[in-house]
């Protein structure tokens, strides 16, 4: 069987099986998967139980069970040559962030998996219906190009739900391309690796034990170990980071990202005589508000010498993410509402802490100096800080977690070296033959598993790919119902692209 044949037989099993691709995405949608509680094969009612029963159909593809913890595990399918040198990796992760309160969601059901339709309105807005409900919003540019340049209609059918964009679809998608690939009996050149990941949106435990090092999955398999380019990455292993996207549009490169933690520490007295203490509380707004007010003269003057953005675009802050101080102990919902748990009301508080977000491009010495980068970046806000603010009586520092942030990633450090990489002429490629039209080239503003993949597997990896969709992480979530079965057609058109058939 030649290659026009096996494409041809993948496309028509994934035309044949569109309804069996919707119904697992929705059965994905309603079972619900936060990180590191995805659960294991033996887990009933969780989302790596649910999904376990979808793979390896035929028994042509090898499932592997990785165990990450008590409630937690990747799913790994195999398909192909084991032995053969060239290898694509998919990397599609399982969890999902909170749904948050049910009664932001149409009928109070964050799970539903309802069917529905999204318009698009112009000027970057759209309306979604979902039975008798509507809710208008606005998206971002990236997916407002692809509605107003590459687009002749102006409606979709959806699934709504959390997780259903970012990033069941293209779970659902993955699972979908695997059963095509198995189905026509091709004999591929090399190995296809579909590997459903777990903690994306936290910590990463998936992807590190997938291709993180020689003990990894990956590369105790032998993966890791082929030769390499001049830059050091693999020759012979490409990859793709699945999550919710632009229609399968490939990104090329994503910021790095830091957690900044503000400390401030004051003077406790009695309410009475505020005037003898000093509130850290009152002391932290005050940093926050120069963090705020002076954030252009903290990026242009700073940061951007030491960074080359011109990929990626500026660095950003998001000031404030989380705040505490004082007598505060806890803080639970009830119902729509916090309830905080509180002590100490008649003190001022003699401590603070506060966070802040920020995103950062490569340093123009990248990829030389990765890891020393984030320590400059906190060294030049904290001295920003303290021109800016007297810190007579009290202090403050500025520190980086060791287990939270990511570093910046990039197939190219121009747009237009970027685009004539490999991947993604293979991508667009692709996406030309299933959607009708040549995607865009993109880049993502938040962070995938394609960092770890990159920097620590140095794997070639498109950085993000994904259903249309839009509001992860917000109430309302969607993802474009015939994204799923597009989606299993680019994922195996590109896999047969990146490993050759061997007739």
């Amino acid at each position: 069987m030649d290659r026009p044949e096996i494409e041809r037989r993948t496309l028509a099993y994934l035309d044949e099986h569109d309804g069996e691709a919707v119904e697992l995405l929705r059965g994905l949608v309603r079972v619900r998967s936060l990180a590191r509680q995805e659960g294991t094969a033996r887990l009933p009612g969780t989302i790596v139980a649910r999904l376990r029963p979808e793979l390896g159909h035929g028994g042509v593809s090898e499932v592997v069970e990785q165990d990450l913890g008590p409630t937690s595990q990747n799913l790994i399918e195999v398909l192909g040559q084991p032995t053969a040198e060239r290898c694509f990796v998919i990397d599609a992760h399982t969890d999902a962030v909170p749904e948050g309160q049910p009664s932001g969601w149409f009928d109070g059901d964050p799970l539903s998996a309802a069917d529905g339709a999204v318009h698009y309105l112009g000027n970057r807005r759209i309306r979604l219906e979902v039975g008798r409900h509507q809710h208008e919003v606005p998206i971002r540019d990236r997916m407002a190009r692809v509605w107003e340049t590459k687009r002749s209609v102006r409606s979709m059918p959806i699934v709504y739900g959390r997780g259903s964009f970012d990033n069941k679809a293209a779970v659902a998608s993955t699972a979908m391309a695997m059963r095509a690939l198995a189905a026509t009996g091709a004999r591929l050149a090399g190995t296809v690796v579909a590997a459903y990941v777990a903690d994306e949106e936290e910590t990463g435990t998936g992807v590190h034990a997938l291709c993180d090092g020689p003990e990894s999955w990956l590369g105790s398999r032998g993966y890791l170990g082929g030769p390499r380019d001049a830059n050091g990455f693999l020759i012979n292993v490409s990859g793709v980071a699945l999550d919710g996207s632009y229609g399968y549009t490939p990104v090329v490169g994503h910021r790095g990202s830091l957690l900044l933690i503000l400390n401030v520490h004051g003077r406790a007295v009695h309410a009475s005589t505020p005037f003898l203490g000093v509130s850290a509380v009152e002391k932290m707004s005050r940093l926050l508000v120069e963090l705020a007010d002076g954030q252009s003269e903290l990026v242009e003057q700073r940061l951007l010498p030491r960074m080359d953005a011109e990929l990626l675009g500026p660095p950003t802050l998001a000031i404030g993410t989380t705040i505490v101080g004082g007598g505060v102990r806890a803080v639970v919902r009830q119902g729509d509402r916090p309830v905080v748990e509180r002590g100490g009301t008649n003190a001022v508080p003699d401590w603070c802490e506060a966070t802040v977000d920020l995103r950062y491009p490569p340093g123009r010495d990248y990829p030389a100096g990765l890891e020393a980068f984030p320590e400059l970046v906190r060294a030049e806000v904290e001295a920003f800080l303290h021109e800016r603010v007297s810190t007579d009586g009290w202090s403050f520092s500025v520190r980086l977690p060791h287990d939270r942030g990511s570093y910046p990633c990039a197939l190219g450090r121009t747009p237009a070296e970027a685009a004539r990489h490999p991947l993604v002429a293979m991508a667009r490629r692709a996406g030309e033959r299933v959607l009708g039209y040549v995607p865009d080239v993109e880049t993502a503003p938040g962070g995938t598993d394609a960092t770890v993949m990159i920097h620590a597997g140095r794997i070639p990896t498109l950085v993000e790919m994904g259903a249309a969709g839009g509001l992860s992480h917000d109430y309302h979530e969607f993802a474009e119902r015939d994204m799923i079965t597009a989606g299993a057609k680019v994922l195996a058109l590109m896999a047969i692209d990146a490993v050759g058939t061997a007739g």
